[in-house]
């Protein structure tokens, strides 16, 4: 069973599940594939983020210049507690 979605709509990527060290392969295989033409990322309905995850994310961000949306408290927090603000704000 997947712990990650992800859907392209419109220059946006929609993330849906746990962003985790367990789901990270899923997304970084098709990297590529799901970063092109992709202007953001929605986070939205991601229900867990671990480190692994953030990382992964600011990683994407910077090598794809990408903005986060849909930042919910918990990843918020998860955030500033690396002082990555920013980065991702940029």
């Amino acid at each position: 069973m997947s712990r990650i979605s992800a859907e392209n709509q419109q220059q946006v990527l929609y993330l849906k599940g746990e962003l985790d060290a367990h789901s990270l392969n899923e997304i970084w295989a098709t990297q590529k594939s799901l970063f092109n033409g992709t202007k953001s990322i929605d986070v939205a309905q991601l229900t867990r983020v671990d480190s692994s995850g953030l990382a992964t994310l600011v990683y994407f961000c910077i090598k794809y210049q990408l903005q986060l949306t849909g930042i919910n408290p918990q990843l918020q927090t998860l955030i500033a507690l690396y002082d990555l603000q920013p980065v991702l704000t940029n």
